[in-house]
């Protein structure tokens, strides 16, 4: 609903008006006489829609009627040239007046005065409010083939006695051909892949529609693969450096199918041995590959807009894990997937073997459902990994008898070794609930240095650690509930040798229910406001 914005056109001067002295016991005063009636008061225009308003305000005191008018773009108070709409003689019990026949996104003001029939020496001077009438909405919302990493194709809806004009896209502004008039459609082209856009369509400088829309992955180069494509062959016969962009669909990694139907039975891993970037094109429509990923090489890999669905794994591997020894590998970025295993896959990724990582990140993910049965969640042995980064990212039932991240210590087998971890705005629920010794950071690679802010923690029995070779932690706003060992920290576990090494989290609050929508099918929107105004957690369910 739109409203107006109120203003007084004039103030009347209160003048010669005679008041009782206070002697005057027996002759109170019941009213104030003016010589005309008082302007309206509380002027407002308010159910704005493309070409009409709602009009009311407080009546006069003696005034029997109202007239109106309304001006184009009277943003200066002056009642100058011909009104786009007037009316005479509005009774007060006819509020809220109907202004019809506006123009579509034009500023106008409205004026009323009120009038005492037969007594026009009491009419009253104008006062009003300005208002704003509804763009149109012709344009139409970009359909998934519509969109591309650089361009937008643009449609809308026709209407006689209106020409669209114009379009804008970010800071691209520009005419329309006639052509494209003609059509209906138009492509405005110099846009950034994965970009968040709004497009607007303009007749004469008036807005007629707006449409959001995010540009897809970057083309650029890439290798684009559809459902039924072969996955597992382009993946293991890229180049170097290589782009693979997947429509929505499913691919199933190394897989077995029963013979007579073609159904898929089981996934395997997919052996990724030169560095790529594996994307989703659509942002709405995210491929699910199904399988699991290996490392060889010193390969690099970057996985985006995915769902990794590890249901069908022939083994109980990690989702990812690196293989080859001796090796320098270099990033993994996971950016925007869910991922999920349930009892066939063991953990989310695994490093036993004498290699150097540069990092290791998942940003946004939604990442769920891990028995993890012989391994822990996240569980480097033997690797080195330089920086491991969990950021505005949401992790549920998972790693009920194990741990959440696992660093052993290899620092012996490399040189000014220290590791980073880094886990922030992450929301954390069920993890670690059959023992109570499990910890969220069973880290013990000498040197590291670890930071864990802006999380929310709940329901669960685990400790942060209790290795003395787990740094000192960096906390900061952190909230915590149904966490049976308080804020994780040693004042709960008195029998802990030695206690300074469970590292718990003094700062953090440990509070009321952020009453999750329906943890139960991973909507962790917060009904607490109280706790959403602390913005902690993964950001999405603020």
């Amino acid at each position: 609903m739109k409203t107006s914005k109120i203003f007084t056109l004039c103030l009347m001067g209160l003048a010669a008006v005679s008041l009782a002295s206070c002697s005057d016991a027996d002759e109170p005063i019941t009213s104030l006489n003016f010589s005309r009636n008082l302007s309206p008061i509380n002027v407002d225009a308010a159910s704005t829609t493309e070409n009409s308003t709602k009009v009311s305000w407080v009546a006069s005191a003696n005034a029997t009627s109202y007239n109106l008018k309304v001006y184009e773009d009277s943003l200066s108070y002056k009642m100058e040239g011909t009104p786009a709409f007037e009316a005479t003689n509005i009774a007060i019990k006819d509020l809220p007046y109907t202004i019809s026949g506006l123009f579509y996104d034009t500023k106008y003001t409205v004026y009323v005065q009120a009038v005492t029939n037969g007594n026009e020496s009491r009419t009253s001077n104008w006062n009003g409010a300005y208002f704003r009438t509804s763009a149109k909405q012709f344009l139409k919302n970009p359909k998934p083939a519509d969109i591309a990493d650089r361009s937008v194709t643009l449609s809308w809806e026709t209407e006689e006695g209106f020409t669209v004009t114009s379009v804008k896209v970010g800071n691209i502004t520009r005419d329309l051909t006639a052509e494209e008039i003609a059509a209906s459609k138009a492509t405005v082209t110099g846009l950034t892949p994965e970009t968040e856009y709004t497009a607007y369509l303009y007749y004469n400088g008036k807005q007629c529609g707006n449409r959001k829309f995010s540009t897809i992955a970057d083309l650029n180069g890439a290798t684009l693969v559809h459902p039924g494509d072969d996955l597992t062959t382009i993946i293991q016969e890229a180049e170097e450096g290589a782009t693979i962009a997947l429509y929505g669909g499913t691919y199933c990694l190394n897989a077995t199918t029963d013979d007579e139907s073609g159904e898929v039975l089981t996934t395997g891993a997919v052996k990724v041995q030169k560095s790529m970037t594996i994307k989703g094109i659509y942002p709405t429509d995210r491929p699910t590959i199904k399988g699991r990923f290996e490392l060889y090489g010193g390969a690099g890999l970057s996985i985006s807009q995915a769902i990794i669905d590890g249901t069908l794994n022939s083994t109980t591997d990690q989702t990812f894990n690196y293989k080859d020894a001796d090796m320098s590998y270099g990033a993994l970025n996971v950016e925007n997937c869910e991922i999920f295993g349930v009892e066939n896959c063991k953990g989310l990724l695994y490093g036993n073997v004498t290699a150097t990582i540069e990092s290791i990140t998942f940003n946004n993910c939604l990442i769920h459902d891990f028995t993890c049965e012989g391994g822990d969640f996240f569980d480097i042995r033997k690797s080195y990994a330089k920086k491991v980064t969990f950021t505005s990212s949401t992790f549920y039932n998972i790693a009920q008898k194990r741990d959440f991240i696992r660093y052993d210590d290899a620092s012996g087998s490399y040189t000014d070794a220290a590791p980073e971890i880094l886990v922030d705005k992450c929301t954390i629920n069920n993890v670690l609930n059959e023992s109570s010794e499990k910890r969220l950071l069973y880290v013990r690679f000498v040197g590291n240095k670890i930071t864990w802010t802006n999380n929310l923690v709940t329901n669960t029995k685990a400790v942060y650690t209790n290795q003395s070779k787990t740094g000192a932690i960096t906390y900061q706003n952190n909230y915590y509930f149904g966490c049976a060992s308080a804020n994780l920290f040693a004042a709960s576990m008195p029998d802990a040798e030695p206690a300074t090494f469970w590292n718990g989290d003094t700062s953090g609050s440990n509070g009321d229910d952020p009453q999750y929508k329906d943890a139960a099918s991973g909507d962790f929107t917060l009904g607490n406001e109280s706790v959403a105004k602390k913005k902690v957690g993964d950001p999405r369910w603020y």
